[in-house]
C-alpha cells in the first residue's frame, strides 16, 4: 500500500534534478542563432517541466488520508501528525500551480523574440522564479520527505482475523510472535525493545478449511492513563482499537521483566474495560523462572512449552471473528 509513495527530494536537490536535465538538451539547426534559441526555449521550457512533474507527483502520488483504513489514519496521526502533512501537500500543490503559472506567461514572448540575449535573460529570470518557490516549501518537502520514509515502513495490515499480542515492556510478546509464525522481530533483553509494530501468520488446515490468522506484536503498555501514553504505546492502543479480534495478553509472574505482577494485572484490568468486544487470552510467560497456580496459559518462549495451548485456544476462536 505505501511501497509507490515517490521519494521526495528538499527543495535543493529538486532543483539540482531539473538543472541536470535541462543541461543535457541541445537542440540542432544549421542557423546557429535558431540553433541556440531553440536550445534555450526547450531547456526553460524541460526545467518548468521537471519541476512542475515532480510537485505534482508528489502531490498525486501521497496516499489519501481520508480514504486509507482507520488503523493507517491512526497510525499517521501518531507519527507524522495528519494535519501538518495535510498542510505540507497543500503547500507543494500550491507551489506546482505558481511554478506551472510562471513559465506559462512567459512561453509566449519567449517563441516571439528572436533576440538571443533577450532569450538568456528571460531564462535566468524564469529559472529563478520557479526556484524561488521551490525554496519557499522546502519545510513542507522536508517534512513529506520524512513522512514517506516513516509510511514505508508501515506494516502491510490484511483484513482478516487478526490476533494482538499485548502486555507490558519485556514480558515476551515479540517472543511469542516469534514462536507462532515465520516472523522474525528483532528481539533483546530490555524494556521498549519494540518500538514499531511487527505482523506475522499464522494458518493451520482444519477438514477441508485453510484458517489464518494475522498476529500482531505490538510496542510495550505501561500502567497509566491514555493521556500519559507515549507515542510508542499509542501505536499499541491504534493495533488494539482497530484491528483486534483476539487479544493474547502475556503476563510475566517472575517479573524479570523488570515490572511487579500488580502492576501487570492492573494493566490487563485497564485493556479489558477499554475492548470490551475483544476475546482476551491470558498467557503466563516465563514459566521456567516461576509458574503460578492460576488458571492462565503456561508458556516458555525460549522453550516452546505451552505454545501449542495457546495455538488450539487462538484457532478455538476463528469462527466467531471470520
Amino acid at each position: 500500500m505505501f511501497k509507490n509513495i515517490p521519494q521526495v527530494l528538499d527543495a535543493e536537490q529538486l532543483i539540482e534534478r531539473a538543472l541536470s536535465k535541462t543541461r543535457k538538451i541541445q537542440m540542432t539547426d544549421r542557423n546557429a542563432d535558431y540553433r541556440a534559441k531553440k536550445t534555450i526555449i526547450a531547456r526553460t521550457e524541460s526545467f518548468s517541466t521537471v519541476v512542475t512533474t515532480l510537485l505534482e507527483k508528489y502531490v498525486k502520488d501521497f496516499p489519501s488520508i481520508e480514504t486509507l483504513p482507520s488503523f493507517y489514519q491512526e497510525l499517521i496521526d501518531i507519527k507524522i501528525d495528519t494535519n501538518k502533512l495535510k498542510k505540507s501537500l497543500g503547500g507543494i500543490d500550491w507551489a506546482r500551480k505558481t511554478c506551472q503559472m510562471i513559465y506559462s506567461k512567459q512561453a509566449r514572448s519567449l517563441r516571439k523574440t528572436k533576440n538571443v540575449d533577450f532569450l538568456k535573460q528571460k531564462q535566468r529570470e524564469i529559472y529563478g522564479r520557479i526556484s524561488s518557490v521551490v525554496r519557499q516549501v522546502n519545510k513542507e518537502l522536508v517534512l513529506l520527505a520524512k513522512a514517506e520514509n516513516i509510511m514505508r515502513r508501515f506494516p502491510d495490515i490484511h483484513d482478516i482475523p487478526t490476533v494482538v499480542i499485548a502486555g507490558y515492556p519485556n514480558v515476551g510478546k515479540s517472543s511469542l510472535l516469534r514462536c507462532l509464525s515465520k516472523a522474525k522481530p528483532k528481539i533483546a533483553q530490555y524494556p521498549f525493545t519494540t518500538k514499531e509494530i511487527h505482523v506475522g501468520h499464522i494458518e493451520r488446515k482444519e477438514r477441508y478449511e485453510i484458517k489464518r490468522f494475522q498476529l500482531i506484536d505490538t510496542p510495550g503498555l505501561l500502567d497509566r492513563p491514555l493521556e500519559k501514553k507515549n507515542d510508542i504505546e499509542k501505536q499499541a492502543i491504534a493495533a488494539l482499537t482497530h484491528l483486534a479480534d483476539v487479544i493474547v495478553f502475556i503476563l510475566d509472574p517472575s517479573e524479570t521483566c523488570g515490572y511487579n505482577l500488580m502492576d501487570q494485572k492492573n494493566l490487563l484490568s485497564q485493556i479489558k474495560k477499554m475492548f470490551k468486544s475483544s476475546v482476551f487470552i491470558i498467557v503466563e510467560n516465563k514459566v521456567d523462572f516461576k509458574k503460578t497456580r492460576s488458571k492462565n496459559l503456561k508458556i516458555c518462549c525460549e522453550t516452546s512449552e505451552g505454545i501449542d495451548a495457546v495455538i488450539d485456544e487462538i484457532f478455538s476462536n476463528y469462527n466467531s471473528n471470520n
